[in-house]
């Protein structure tokens, strides 16, 4: 009886008394010593997904590179009809229509500049050094050639889609045909491109 009076004064000790100490928790493992945990911070942080990086995109897909067409410099001379390659357009059409051999290049293996000359019924000639975008199937204007033999440069001047529609003057259709192929330039020689002229495209546009 003693006994169980003297457990029940142990539980119901005075508030002010002190309470028995608690057992000394064990030393934490090595695994988690600090370096160690900066280490897996670290592998966490080379495991977790990447956020997803900003495109160029447009509202129909990725936009590709930008191509420009570079004028050369200096600017070639405007040559004489005899030198010229003239090539058909149209049955239809008084226009007769030649480019400069000397002025073909390829740039960047999709774009054929050339210096086309245009002469019409009557004689008059106008010349302009211009641009053929294979892989798009667009022409661009770079510059016009004035009566001296001078240039007005059209440095902003945009890409345009080949006019198709016109059945008389459809002379860029028709250097498209001759001059480009599965999307790049016929071929990367001048000398090929100025044959291709003489001959004959091998397919139509």
């Amino acid at each position: 009886m003693k006994s169980r009076h003297s457990a029940t004064a142990a539980r119901t000790a005075a508030p002010g008394a002190a309470l028995p100490a608690l057992p000394a928790l064990p030393a934490l493992p090595a695994l988690f010593a600090l370096p160690t945990l900066f280490a897996l911070f670290a592998l966490f942080a080379l495991l977790a997904p990447a956020p997803a990086q900003a495109q160029n995109v447009g509202l129909t897909g990725p936009r590709d590179q930008a191509v420009e067409a570079d004028l050369p410099d200096p600017m070639p001379a405007v040559p004489r009809a005899a030198d010229a390659v003239e090539f058909y357009v149209s049955p239809v059409t008084t226009n007769r229509f030649a480019v400069d051999p000397a002025s073909l290049r390829v740039e960047r293996e999709r774009v054929v500049q050339f210096m086309l000359i245009v002469t019409s019924g009557t004689g008059v000639r106008n010349v302009s050094y211009e641009a053929l975008r294979c892989d798009r199937g667009e022409q661009r204007l770079l510059a016009i050639a004035r009566t001296d033999g001078s240039w007005s440069v059209l440095r902003n001047s945009p890409w345009r889609p080949l006019n198709t529609s016109d059945t008389v003057n459809r002379h860029h259709p028709e250097l498209f045909a001759r001059l480009c192929t599965g999307g790049a330039a016929a071929s990367l020689d001048a000398a090929r491109l100025v044959e291709r002229l003489r001959s004959g495209p091998e397919r139509r546009y």
